[in-house]
């Protein structure tokens, strides 16, 4: 038995070590086409990110300098998507009013930004309300904003109490409850809202499993996308007539490891959220390079909610790159010794032309070995490696040494 031990130790141990030799040994090169101005656009492919490594530090351009010799072209990345960016604006609450069963609440906006979200903030922690909400520009005339819109409070739960609609500009603002019990409202919070331009990409999802996690009260979501992208915006979609609410955590796949029992997983934390009847039940998470998506709600003792679809999408990613060199033009990426690049240009992001020109990539092509040319490798001194090998003999021997004994005392 020792004796296995120690021989499978000894393997593990060699495969570690030729496993980091291997380490980024091979880069993927595309040909750059169509280079004719100054600054160009480079739209990362969608094959290249299963080959980033989870890590955009590998990516390089090259040209040509004056000698003929390799020399990068500086670039910046961008991750393009829409950000809705809210800033709180002065606001008065000048009047609390009732008529029957109607409670009104008047806002006064000092400025005039264009608003887009209230937050209310109630005493009331049980409750389950319809809201009215009307702008004005003089109090007399009022038009319908929202209507028929729900804010709930479940008592040391839950609490939903947003209100989001289109963007509109009044500087007068009027909510309307209808309510057996008084409500109670502490604060109000308005914000102005900008959107910067930019647009999500849909990942198209391969399949979608739902099922019962054994020896709990949670289900496990399981979103199958085919291929790594980024992910950085969620959107579940149950389908259910009734009323619920459920907390959940997504965690993304980061890497498989194949063992001898077959294929290990390892997964990262990517966020937590309320799945709920109330709210459009989009998420934003950090944006991470993955293939697998396992989302666990916790069901307590409620049944399992059918959820048929869910929508995935990340940012467009793109280089803007200056080509200060000469033809031909290659994009390279995947090789893992390469740290991030520091370019100057990161300081001068104004001088960037607001739309360069795309330029169009050629066939990607696999090479093998190191580009010497992209970074220099970490065992450049031979003196290292010698040693390294040097230590690998050593344990191995030691391991050959220990199994001759033990079979000697077998």
């Amino acid at each position: 038995m020792q004796l296995r031990k120690n021989k499978k130790w000894g393997v593990y141990f060699l495969l570690i070590c030729l496993g980091y030799f291997s380490n980024g040994q091979g880069y993927y090169e595309h040909p750059v086409n169509g280079v004719g101005d100054q600054w160009h656009r480079v739209d990362l492919p969608v094959e290249a990110f299963g080959r980033l490594h989870r890590s955009y530090a590998s990516i390089r351009i090259l040209g040509k300098n004056e000698n003929n010799k390799p020399v990068e072209q500086p670039y910046l990345l961008v991750k393009d998507q829409p950000r809705t960016i809210m800033k709180p604006v002065p606001s008065t609450i000048i009047n609390q009013t009732r008529k029957g069963t109607d409670y009104y609440f008047t806002f006064e906006i000092s400025d005039e930004p264009t608003l887009s979200r209230i937050n209310l903030d109630f005493e009331n922690d049980d409750f389950d309300w319809k809201v009215l909400l009307e702008g004005s520009t003089n109090q007399k005339e009022w038009f319908t904003i929202l209507e028929d819109y729900r804010i709930v409070a479940l008592p040391g739960k839950y609490r939903f109490t947003r209100l989001d609609f289109d963007p509109v500009n009044f500087p007068f603002l009027r909510v309307k409850i209808k309510s057996q019990e008084k409500p109670i409202l502490n604060a109000v919070t308005i914000n102005s809202a900008a959107v910067t331009s930019g647009e999500y990409v849909d990942w198209p999802v391969d399949s979608i499993r739902h099922q019962p996690v054994p020896n709990s009260k949670n289900s496990e979501l399981t979103i199958h996308l085919g291929k790594v992208v980024p992910v950085s915006y969620l959107k579940i979609n149950p389908s259910v007539d009734y009323d619920y609410y459920r907390n959940f955590s997504v965690r993304f796949l980061k890497d498989s490891l194949k063992t001898e029992t077959g294929w290990r997983e390892q997964w990262m934390n990517a966020g937590s959220g309320t799945l709920s009847s109330f709210g459009n039940n989009v998420f934003p998470v950090d944006e991470k390079l993955t293939s697998k998506i396992k989302i666990i709600i916790q069901n307590q003792d409620n049944q399992m909610l059918d959820i048929p679809t869910v929508e995935v999408k990340g940012a467009r990613h793109y280089l803007l790159a200056r080509f200060d060199g000469k033809p031909p033009y290659t994009l390279q990426y995947g090789n893992r010794q390469l740290s991030y690049p520091v370019y100057d240009l990161i300081s001068f992001k104004k001088n960037i032309p607001e739309k360069p020109a795309v330029v169009q990539l050629g066939k990607a092509v696999y090479k093998k070995g190191t580009n010497p040319d992209a970074g220099t490798p970490l065992f450049s001194n031979s003196l290292w490696l010698y040693a390294l090998m040097g230590l690998i003999i050593l344990v191995l021997g030691g391991f050959t040494i220990s199994m001759i004994k033990n079979t000697k005392e077998q």
